[in-house]
């Protein structure tokens, strides 16, 4: 999996992910970057799932509980570009109203 991260007008972080997120070492590497820019940026985060080939529950899971720590800091994390197959996972588990998901970035900032 790879993560390129770019800073954003407005103080805010795009984190673009690339690969798969499942059980194991990826989710990990996803938890640790969300980790250290809740710790080391400020602004809101916009984690763009374009390319993303395959996410499992596991991925999933760690998206939630980072969207929980950013609210608990009043800051958002927004999913842009979801896949189908993302949305209908965030559907199933009932998760889809929690999740602020965008398109495009132009919309998710603003």
């Amino acid at each position: 999996m790879i993560v390129e991260k770019r800073r954003l007008e407005g103080n805010h972080t795009l984190l673009r992910v690339e690969g798969v997120i499942k059980l194991g070492e990826s989710a990990k590497f996803l938890a640790r970057t969300l980790e250290r820019v809740l710790a080391e940026d400020a602004g809101h985060v916009c984690v763009d799932l374009e390319r993303i080939n395959y996410i499992d529950s596991t991925g999933i899971g760690e998206l939630v509980g980072y969207l929980g720590k950013f609210h608990e800091h009043q800051r958002r994390l927004v999913l842009v570009h979801p896949s189908a197959r993302i949305v209908k996972l965030l559907e199933v588990a009932q998760l889809a109203p929690l999740f602020p998901t965008y398109d495009g970035l132009e919309a998710a900032l603003a």
